[in-house]
């Protein structure tokens, strides 16, 4: 179990060129330097195509705007409009986006699909919401303030504004949070 803190999460180019990332997190495959799955935070500053992430599944929640509407050729779309909606979609197919009101900042889950399946869920500011944990890999990012959790063995953890949990084969069962809005990742090894 470790916090990464947000000081040492570093900025990098988008795929396609037309921005940067925050990489939170991301962890690589030892022999290929592959990507498994990353965590991310991005500025969206104008309309425009989103980069292509070949094999990958993506996973996109609003933080902060007044939305994006992303539009799949597939001929899918997804319109988030409030803060801490989400979108999954496929990172391999065409995307565009068109902001609503102004530029957005967004929250990034990728996984390899052939390696990984991911679950993502926002959870409320307040006291004792409960998640049940059942995954390989357990990742707690705290938007807003701290956050307090409370382990299935009863230890406590805490997690500073805009830091980030992660816990390598956590223990089962139900975990706790307080405190800040939070957004809980949970990856499961694909066999």
């Amino acid at each position: 179990m470790q916090v990464i803190n947000k000081a040492t999460f570093r900025e990098m180019p988008w795929a396609n060129g037309g921005g940067v990332t925050k990489e939170l997190f991301a962890h690589n495959d030892e022999q290929s330097g592959r990507v498994l799955w990353r965590v991310s935070m991005a500025s969206v500053n104008s309309d425009g195509p989103f980069s292509h992430f070949d094999g990958y599944d993506r996973v996109l929640v609003l933080l902060k705007g007044q939305g994006l509407k992303l539009s799949h050729r597939d001929g899918t779309e997804h319109e988030l409009s409030t803060a801490y909606e989400l979108a999954t979609f496929p990172g391999d197919i065409e995307t565009h986006a068109t902001l609503i009101n102004g530029p957005v900042q967004d929250f990034n889950v990728i996984v390899d699909r052939c390696a990984f399946g991911s679950s993502v869920a926002v959870l409320p500011s307040g006291n004792n919401c409960s998640v049940p944990v059942n995954a390989g890999v357990l990742v707690i990012y705290a938007i807003d303030d701290v956050l307090r959790i409370v382990d299935p063995s009863s230890a406590n953890h805490s997690v500073q504004q805009g830091d980030l949990l992660l816990v390598d084969a956590p223990q089962p069962g139900e975990w706790f949070l307080s405190g800040a809005t939070s957004i809980v990742i949970q990856l499961c090894a694909v066999s």
